[in-house]
This record gives structure tokens, sequence and C-alpha cells, in this order.
């Protein structure tokens, strides 16, 4: 009933691969070639020419060239080339949102509104060893070192084929879910027992992922499937917003992208647009809400007291006018720059700050191991170590917490070669995390698996041991709803027999 590994020989070819794996008709022509292109270019253009920041020549070409890389996944995956789930597209994307996109939309180029602009040779080492980082990283995605591996590796089988079992568990956890992160009840968990509350909320994602899996599909009935466009997801959304973290609700529209890109086979291009339209608005939203609620006038408000007040400040920035459009774009696109940063630890490091020589990496050896097991475990705290030792906050703010970007944090750690090093690892481990849910003998629970995984990845904003660390527990969440279906369709099969055997004695 647990997860099973698959053999040497491979299994027949999984309906839910062949949706997934197949590319569509003519999606390598010729023609969508020279459109993907040309869409870049048009992009490009008319960022350049936008740019209020006035960008140098080298920090413009770095900053185009980490956009315009965004083709090579997205061809690589429309072609067939790349027969998984388009979990290097949305990465790229991801990376590009953090890295280059707000190097044409800022003004000027600084950690924060009243901090001074980094000096110019700084962003443009972290233009570039950005770059060099992502192509790394495709390096060690699509390179051949993923096959010295396969032999190896354990395939993940998670056959749900009994679709009523699977919508009936698919409603529980995301209701339950919905429930688990909504209410206070996970508030008065110990702290051994936090992570298991963190946990029980994406249980929510999960559910939401197998039912719109199943509508895209053609195999949901039109009741359920209303309840979960209309009802479950944004309903989750407000939930992950009203946390105060615009990322918590939007994780789940890009796992629902994703889905939808992966069992279509296309990439919803004006979804994704309007998702963008969304981060600019939420995002400056983030501040003035944080203020009132976290710690603020409306610190023990409920859930859809707090939701309100979310949907009433985004009113207030937007249709009310109370922020300029432009200074709207400069809060989001500040709020979202990472490469800022990287030119700040660039620019410290090790003039000034000594390499950290693993430092931060330390805690993802003790993240496998509970912490009622271990209570004095290592923490992760770098969220407020990383901001006061490069002065990102002051020493007397002890509740701001600075995100740490993964390849900043490789840079802080080992310096260029950490970049080299790490960006081509990270690259190699998704792929391999891909490759275990993505096979011919998937099966719908794999798809729901590898997407969910797959989304808690494009986490590359946050410290490595916060998003890789996480990563073998989530795995066991997925295989524990595998033992769950599993149980039930062995229920449903006993019922069914039971049922037909009495059928059979009452026409005798």
């Amino acid at each position: 009933m647990a997860e099973r590994f698959e053999p040497a020989a491979p299994p027949p070819r999984d309906e839910w691969y062949a949706l997934v794996s197949t590319p569509r008709p003519g999606s390598a022509s010729l023609g969508k070639a020279l459109k993907l292109a040309a869409s870049v270019v048009v992009a490009l253009i008319a960022l350049n020419l936008y740019a209020p920041g006035a960008p140098t020549v080298l920090e413009r070409a770095f900053a185009s060239a980490i956009l315009a890389s965004l083709a090579l996944p997205v061809w690589l995956w429309m072609s067939g080339a790349d027969r998984t789930i388009p979990f290097m597209p949305f990465l790229t994307l991801v990376f590009a949102y953090y890295f280059a996109l707000p190097v044409f939309l800022l003004r000027k180029f600084a950690v924060e509104v009243f901090k001074p602009p980094i000096p110019e040779h700084y962003i443009t080492l972290a233009l570039g060893y950005s770059l060099l980082g992502l192509y790394c990283l495709f390096a060690g995605y699509y390179g051949p070192a993923k096959w010295l591996f396969a032999p190896i590796l354990p395939r993940f089988n998670l056959q749900w084929r009994d679709l009523r079992v699977v919508k009936m568990i698919a409603l529980m956890v995301a209701f339950g879910g919905l429930l688990a992160s909504s209410s206070n009840v996970l508030e008065f968990l110990p702290e051994n027992l936090a992570q298991i509350g963190v946990f029980a909320g994406d249980l929510s994602m999960i559910g939401i992922c197998a039912l719109v899996a199943l509508h895209l599909a053609g195999k949901l009935d039109w009741i359920t499937a209303a309840v979960a466009w209309g009802f479950l997801i944004p309903i989750r959304v407000a939930v992950g917003l009203g946390s105060g973290s615009a990322a918590s609700g939007l994780i789940v529209g890009i796992a629902v992208v994703m889905m939808f890109a992966s069992v279509r086979r296309t990439i919803p291009w004006k979804m994704m647009l309007l998702g963008t339209v969304a981060l600019f608005i939420l995002r400056p939203a983030e501040v003035p809400y944080r203020m009132a609620t976290w710690g603020g006038r409306m610190a023990n408000a409920g859930a859809i007291e707090k939701a309100q007040a979310f949907g009433e400040i985004v009113y207030r920035i937007t249709i009310g006018g109370a922020v300029d459009p432009r200074a709207l774009i400069e809060m989001a696109s500040m709020r979202l720059a990472q490469f800022t940063i990287f030119g700040e630890v660039i620019a410290d490091t090790p003039a000034m700050v000594p390499f950290w020589r693993g430092e931060s990496l330390y805690p993802i050896l003790f993240k496998p191991i509970p912490r009622f097991i271990m209570p004095d475990k290592p923490e992760e705290l770098s969220g407020g170590w990383f901001g006061h030792r490069y002065g990102l906050i002051t020493s007397a703010n002890t509740t701001t917490s600075i995100n740490l970007p993964q390849i900043v944090e490789l840079y802080g750690n080992f310096g260029l070669t950490g970049v080299v090093a790490g960006m081509f690892l990270f690259g190699l481990i998704y792929r391999l995390l891909i490759e275990m849910y993505v096979h011919p003998g998937m099966g719908l629970g794999a798809l729901v698996g590898g997407i969910y995984i797959s989304s808690r990845l494009l986490d590359i904003g946050s410290a490595t041991s916060l998003t890789l660390g996480a990563i073998p527990w989530s795995m066991i969440l997925i295989a524990l709803i595998h033992l769950i279906v599993q149980l039930g369709e062995i229920d449903a099969k006993s019922f069914d027999s039971r049922a037909a055997a009495s059928a059979r004695a009452r026409t005798i």
C-alpha cells in the first residue's frame, strides 16, 4: 500500500504520464519558435525603453539575457525534449522576477527606499553572477549527470485508480487543510510540533491539485469542479494572503497553473500575466497589512476579518487611487528585487564580512529529524543574522526578517565557486526529485506529488535549509495520502464485491 518502487523493466505507459509527456501537435513548429522569439524580443525592447533607473549597458545586457533565457526551458518543454512537468520554465520565470525584471522597473538600485544606492560595479557583478548561476542551474538540470543516477533512482508508482475514492479523499483533504490553516487551532501547538501545523495547512493545496487534475482530464463532475474552482481555490488563496505573505496565497495559484500546464501541455501565458499583475499589487499591500495584523490593532482578529482588511487595502491602493501606479510599481519592484541584496553581499564579502564557510547550510543536516525527537536541534535563523550582519536592518530591530536568496547564500558561503558548483548541484537535485515522480508508471498520485513538491522548490528567495530541508517531510506527506487512498480503494472494492454478491443472492 505504501509507495512502490519501479522495477528494472519500465512499467506500461501510464495515462497520466501520456498527458504530461506528449507535446501538443505543432508545438515544435518553426512558427511557434518564431512566435516565442518575437515575444521575447518585443518584451525586452519595451522594458529597455521604459527603464526609469537608466541602467548601464552591461546591466541591461545581463538582465536582458536572464529574461531571454526563459525561452530555453519553455522551448525544451513545449517541443517535447523535456518530457516532465514544466518545473524549469516556472523556476526560470521566478528567477527572472527576482534578478532581472526589477532592473527595468526601479528608479534606484537600493535594498530599501531610504538607503543609498548600491555602487554600479557591484550591481553589474550581481547580475553577471546571477546569469552565470542560472546557466549552471540549467547544466545540472538538463545535463548528462542525471543519467548517472538513473539506474539507482527510486521511482514512485502512485496509482490512484478509483476516481470515486480519489474525489472523496481530495475533498476531505482540501477542506481539512482549509480548516487547519484558517483556524487558530494550530497556534496552540507546542513549538516542537509546529511543523505539523505547516503541513496540515498544505493538505488543502494537495487536495486542490488532485481535483484540478481530475477536472482538466475530464474525470470530475461539474458540481465538484464548481466547488473546487469557485470555493476551495479562492478561499485557500485568501487564507494565504491573510497570513500577511503574498507568496502564501500566490503559491496556490502557481500550483494550479503548473497543474494546468502539465495536463493540457501548454503554458497559460494569460493566467501568468494576470498573476504578475496581482503580484505587483499584493506585494505593496503587504506592508500596511502586516503593520495592522502583526502585533497591531488586528493582531487578534479572525481569518475572515483579516481577509476583509487585506481586500480593503488592495482596493484603496488600486481602484481607490491612494497610490500612484508608478509608485506601486516601484514599491513592488523593490520588494521583489534580490539582485540588490546580492550586490550588497558581493560588496561586503569578504571585504568586511568573511565568507560563511557553510554556516547557513548547517541546519539542513538536522531538518529531517523532528523537533520532538531532538528538541535542541539547530534552528533556522538566517533571516535574522543575515540582515544584521550586512546592515540591512538595525541591531535594535529583532522582529524584521530578511530573506536569504539561495544564490546569494551560495556566494556568501563560498564565493563565486559556490555559485557555480551550488547552482549546478541544485539543478541536479531538482531534476532527480522530479524524475522520481514523473515516469512512465507514475499515476495520478505521482503527478499531484510532483506538482506539490515542485511548487515548494520554487521558493528560491528563501534559505536552502528552509526550502530543501522541508522536502523529505513533503514526500512523507504525499506517501501518507497515497496510503489513505490505497486503503480507501481496497475498502471500496470490498464494498462493491459485497454489494454484487448480495444482488446475485436476491436474483436466485
